[in-house]
């Protein structure tokens, strides 16, 4: 979307931090990826557990 609607986003950021040598900014993007996907797939398995009575245990 940041192509199509001209809105510049965190993959703008994250490629001019890095042609910039922007560290800082370079490692927070990292940790929010990091967070997020973790988060993503946290809940992922938690409804998949709700959905599925075989995944519970007893």
């Amino acid at each position: 979307t940041e192509t199509v609607f001209q809105w510049p986003g965190l993959g703008l950021l994250f490629i001019s931090s890095i042609q910039g040598v922007d560290v800082p900014v370079i490692a927070a993007y990292l940790l929010l990826i990091g967070l997020l996907y973790v988060t993503i797939n946290l809940v992922v398995d938690l409804l998949c557990v709700w959905a599925d009575p075989r995944l519970r245990r007893r």
